[in-house]
């Protein structure tokens, strides 16, 4: 039986949001409410085809200091896509008792999913940082990444899946060794946030902070 998923349909998102020319979008806040209020759950072999709602993924990075996390997936990955890709996000769907772990359905998906995949120690802050969109595959059409940024204190961490993900330190000037094999959000993550080359979302940012 499928799970079911938290979605918004289209028609309440901003226009903004489904404009092919962006990918990171600064104005976070109004679309974090607009998905509290919003949202409805689907069934998710449905929602994987239906172009009219957005799957909602809170999208994870973990950073100390100037060094981000870097995680490679392994063949045992169930999205087969992703397969050996490196990634700076943990990220995943959200479903109906994720309230359960937090104080609101957003933030308690994440950290659910956090609690699935890897131990850090001494969090110190936890951020939303911008909205990931990517209308450029069918895949990514339907889903929509709240993209959030965790302080640690201390290097230390576990991968409690090691049989499917490993893991790593990597300082922000050397990540670009890993470009071409990252997923596609941690690319936009790396290319808007990380290392801002774009003009116009820099300026958002600026204007934002």
């Amino acid at each position: 039986m499928s799970e079911d998923v938290l979605v918004v349909h289209n028609s309440h998102l901003p226009s903004y949001i489904n404009n092919p020319g962006l990918h990171l979008i600064a104005d976070s806040k109004v679309v974090f409410n607009l998905i509290l209020e919003k949202h409805v759950f689907m069934p998710r072999d449905l929602a994987e085809y239906n172009f009219d709602h957005k799957q909602i993924i809170p999208y994870l990075i973990i950073r100390h200091g100037d060094s981000f996390l870097l995680m490679q997936r392994t063949s045992k990955q169930t999205e087969k896509r992703l397969h050996n890709k490196f990634s700076l996000g943990i990220g995943g769907h959200i479903n109906p008792d994720s309230s359960e772990h937090g104080n609101n359905l957003i933030i308690g998906g994440l950290y659910k999913e956090l609690s699935e995949e890897v131990r850090v120690n001494k969090p110190a802050g936890l951020q939303l940082i911008g909205i990931i969109n990517d209308e450029s595959n069918s895949v990514s059409r339907v889903h929509l990444g709240l993209l959030y940024e965790l302080e640690v204190l201390s290097d230390k961490y576990d991968v409690l899946e090691k049989d499917k993900m490993s893991a790593q330190w990597e300082r922000k000037n050397k990540l670009i060794q890993y470009y071409s094999n990252l997923e596609t959000w941690s690319q936009i993550v790396y290319d808007y946030y990380i290392t801002p080359v774009h003009s116009q979302h820099e300026e958002a940012f600026n204007n934002k902070n």
